[in-house]
């Protein structure tokens, strides 16, 4: 399977990138940047600075079976939402639409994966009242920035779903830093609990290679009993350190 990869560099990306190379798909990471920590030699690098523009989405999809993008928003300091934001404010937005028009253009096939959030926005509907109360305050008075980001994610999936691709946008609680457990429970059932950024890659994985993933195109994934059967990954380990953001890096 053609894989490509946006957000490689990130803290789910690299583990997409890695995860997929064990597996044996060619994969194709984007950076936006030189990377200073190098996928497995096995990925072909594709750098550019302007990831939207249109020639180059284009190159980057061109007979992929999978695209995924697992990009997210940079502030002043790394992962910290509190500090000024550095990238769009339609950052995911803006990046869906360039990749929906360059699959339609020269891979309509492929599958289109979008890490989105459960926690900043589009998922308050299935959240109970309290859970609802508390993410909306930390959002729009503790963490603007939050609340910044997931309107920008909420607009992702409005395009995608408009999109006519086969598309996904799972959807994390809490991101960490944690190791890769595939212990991964997918459901249309809000819960307060996190997952490895490890585990997240491991999914969106799932979802690539799954010809028939399931109905629900926004699935909320958190760590658990598995929900479905899913196809074995090699194991891997990440840093510990948990991001209280959770940001979709």
């Amino acid at each position: 399977m053609n894989i490509t990869v946006f957000g490689a560099s990130g803290g789910i990306g690299s583990h997409v990138v890695a995860l997929a190379v064990q597996r044996g798909h060619q994969v194709r990471a984007i950076y936006r940047t030189t990377p200073h920590d190098p996928p497995p030699s096995q990925a072909q690098v594709l750098i550019a600075p302007d990831i939207f523009d249109p020639g180059f989405a284009a190159r980057a999809v061109r007979d992929a079976d999978v695209v995924v993008t697992a990009v997210g928003p940079n502030f002043a300091i790394r992962h910290n939402a509190r500090t000024a934001m550095a990238s769009p404010p339609d950052l995911h937005l803006k990046l869906a639409r360039t990749l929906i028009t360059a699959m339609n253009t020269v891979a309509p096939p492929a599958r289109l994966i979008a890490v989105s959030t459960a926690s900043m926005g589009p998922a308050d509907h299935l959240m109970g009242a309290m859970p609802r109360l508390l993410f909306r305050f930390f959002r729009t008075i503790a963490v603007p920035n939050l609340g910044r980001v997931g309107k920008d994610l909420q607009a992702m999936e409005d395009e995608l779903a408009a999109s006519g691709l086969d598309w996904y946008a799972p959807r994390p609680v809490k991101l960490t830093n944690g190791p890769l457990t595939r212990n991964v429970r997918a459901s249309d059932r809000f819960r307060m609990k996190a997952i490895s950024r490890a585990d997240v890659a491991w999914h969106i994985l799932t979802l690539a290679e799954d010809r028939a993933p399931g109905p629900s195109r926004t699935p909320l994934i958190t760590t658990g009993r598995k929900s479905r059967p899913a196809a074995t990954a090699d194991p891997d380990s990440g840093r510990r350190e948990a991001n209280r953001s959770g940001m979709p890096t």
